[in-house]
């Protein structure tokens, strides 16, 4: 007798993430909480043995596994380890929240990353983190040196969840949304009172908080998505 298919009914989800996990609590938290109900989240992976995203993801009862990258010692030992561990037959859902290592596609998995602007204008090998936003307080400064703005005019930034593919920020948008940034920031560097790091800094404490809101529904929207393309 032919064995029939049947539809899953929950997305197997894991996070990985390398740092503090601010951006993987907004999604851990958003689960534990029951809003993203298409998902078991499985585990959240670490590439740093002590980061702070694994006493988080134990806070909420979610399973943990390391992958050191520095104690695997190459990023090709590194991958090989993580697509065993993630094994496409059992998981089908892999959000990069916070992860500075390079991850490969692997076939049945779909990857998504956050950059937290636009990653075509500020993306690339080395693009994350504070200086993501130092080059769009930078591009916006040499707006409005040659003219092409004045310095009270409305500037935005565009954090977007991506698929993560083999070339650093080329995937397909699955989210994305506009933050407007302060106009008393903008006009506090023009004028000298910030520094461009300073400046960065203010200018990630705004967008986080945008992260924070898109990372749930992107993950549930990318898991019905999976939902949605099964074949019974």
């Amino acid at each position: 007798m032919k064995k029939v298919k049947t539809a899953m009914t929950k997305v197997n989800t894991v996070l990985i993430a390398s740092g503090s996990g601010t951006d993987a609590n907004a999604i851990m938290q958003a689960f534990s909480d029951g809003l993203i109900p298409n998902i078991n989240l499985t585990a959240l992976v670490s590439t740093k043995r002590h980061a702070g995203c694994l006493e988080k993801a134990k806070a909420l009862s979610i399973p943990t596994m390391i992958i050191d990258r520095e104690e695997v010692g190459s990023t090709e030992e590194f991958n090989r380890l993580l697509t065993i561990f993630l094994d496409p037959k059992v998981r089908k859902l892999v959000f990069l929240v916070g992860c500075i290592e390079k991850i490969n596609p692997i076939k049945g998995i779909k990857i998504y990353n956050i950059h937290p602007a636009d990653p075509h204008q500020f993306g690339g090998k080395g693009m994350y983190g504070l200086k993501v936003h130092e080059m769009v307080i930078e591009n916006i400064e040499d707006l409005i040196s040659r003219g092409r703005k004045k310095i009270g005019d409305k500037f935005c930034t565009f954090p977007t969840v991506h698929e993560a593919l083999l070339e650093y920020d080329s995937g397909k948008p699955l989210l994305r949304t506009s933050v407007e940034i302060p106009k008393h920031l903008i006009k506090a560097k023009v004028k000298g009172l910030l520094t461009l790091t300073e400046a960065a800094e203010r200018l990630q404490k705004v967008v986080l908080t945008y992260e924070w809101l898109m990372l749930p529904l992107a993950v549930r929207v990318a898991a019905q998505q999976i939902l949605d393309a099964q074949i019974i």
